[in-house]
C-alpha cells in the first residue's frame, strides 16, 4: 500500500489508515443485528404475555375470593390454607 505522498506505508500505519473503516462498520453490523433481535424478542415477548392472560384472571378472582373468604367485621378469622382450600372448591 502506498501513503498520499506515493511512499509505501508501514503495517502499522496500513493498520490506522484502516482501523476506523473497520471498525465502523463492525459497529454498524453489529447495530443492525442487534436492532433485529431485539425485534425479535419483542414479538416472543408479546406472545408470552398474551398466553399468561387466562393465568393473570385467575390468580386476580383467587385473591379476591382469599380476601373475602372468612372475614366478619373486617378480622381474617381462618389460616391463609384455610381459605385457599374453600375458594379452589372445598368445603361442605
Amino acid at each position: 500500500m502506498t501513503n498520499q505522498d506515493g511512499k509505501k506505508m508501514t503495517p502499522r500505519e496500513a493498520v490506522r489508515a484502516h482501523a476506523y473503516p473497520v471498525f465502523a462498520a463492525i459497529s454498524t453490523v453489529t447495530l443492525v443485528i442487534t436492532s433485529f433481535s431485539i425485534l425479535e424478542a419483542s414479538k416472543a415477548l408479546r406472545e408470552t404475555s398474551k398466553s399468561l392472560v387466562p393465568i393473570s384472571v385467575w390468580a386476580k378472582t383467587q385473591n379476591d375470593c382469599i380476601e373475602s373468604t372468612f372475614r366478619i367485621d373486617g378480622r381474617d378469622t381462618k389460616g391463609l390454607q384455610h381459605k385457599v382450600w374453600s375458594c379452589n372448591g372445598g368445603g361442605n
